[in-house]
């Protein structure tokens, strides 16, 4: 597994012994391998696991969530969320109405390849910058809103083995994504989605059990707060969360920011 790309000015966090050690006390799973560059930017509520995913520019993952493996980028997830093997979250979108769909031209202020000096035009290749001068900011401007936009995944969302997200859509509470599934458009809270492209197969509830789930926010809480809720009767269930939440203090960790972390592992 290769560090992700740190374009953008990334500023990164290789990963070590001690800064695993230091995740794994603040209540992250984390298992990729020494040498994994990962971006400041990301940050964990604990307790969660990244577990062997690749992780690229900004990055959140709320608590009881868990990721087995794949790539994630620019995505905001919520907690309680459940991600199989080779997830693919905001992989980089090209521009298709300019001349050129490839990132040499507006995605770098430096070389796209680190590469070195032997061979035919690479003088050339270390001096070239994305021009003309002029545009390079506008251009940039619009990489950065356009082709790096954020994806936000609710809570209590399921996504199964080999799901592809298309950057900056929006998955609501509760859904469920099939394995395989091409998921190119926003997909509504408690709908279960599956296809290429995706398409609502069903939704998990009714229409009255989805609003009242969405009205008690239920994720707010931590299991030991809730863990006596009958969870597979959903009229017990959500009968007793209007009972029970009125009386409950959310649970509400301090977040865990990888920036932080590698800045006191440096000291």
């Amino acid at each position: 597994m290769l560090p992700p790309c740190p374009s953008r000015g990334d500023i990164m966090a290789i990963l070590s012994d001690a800064l695993r050690e230091k995740l794994t006390k603040a209540g992250v799973e984390y298992f990729v391998a020494n040498g994994f560059a990962l971006p400041d930017r990301a940050s964990f509520e604990p307790p969660c696991g990244p577990k062997w995913i690749a992780i690229g520019h900004e990055f959140e993952m709320g608590a009881f969530s868990y990721a087995v493996s794949g790539f994630f980028s620019e995505v905001r997830i919520g907690r309680y969320c459940s991600f199989g093997e080779n997830v693919q979250v905001g992989r980089g979108a090209h521009p298709t109405d300019w001349l050129s769909t490839s990132p040499v031209f507006y995605a770098y202020q430096g070389n796209m390849l680190e590469v070195g000096h032997d061979f035919d035009g690479a003088a050339e290749y270390h001096a070239f910058r994305p021009g003309p001068p002029g545009d390079i900011a506008v251009r940039n401007a619009r990489t950065v809103n356009d082709f790096l936009a954020k994806t936000t995944i609710g809570h209590d969302v399921w996504i199964g083995h080999g799901a592809f997200l298309a950057q900056g859509i929006t998955v609501g509470n509760g859904a469920v994504i099939a394995g395989a599934a091409v998921v190119t458009k926003d997909v509504p809270p408690y709908a279960i989605v599956g296809g290429n492209p995706a398409q609502v197969l069903r939704m998990r509830f009714s229409f009255a059990q989805c609003a009242a789930l969405e009205r008690l926010a239920w994720w707010r809480f931590a299991p030991w707060q809730i863990n006596t809720i009958p969870f597979a009767n959903i009229d017990r269930a959500i009968t007793q969360l209007e009972e029970r939440l009125p009386g409950l203090t959310p649970y509400e960790p301090a977040r865990v920011h990888i920036g932080t972390l590698a800045s006191q592992t440096a000291e």
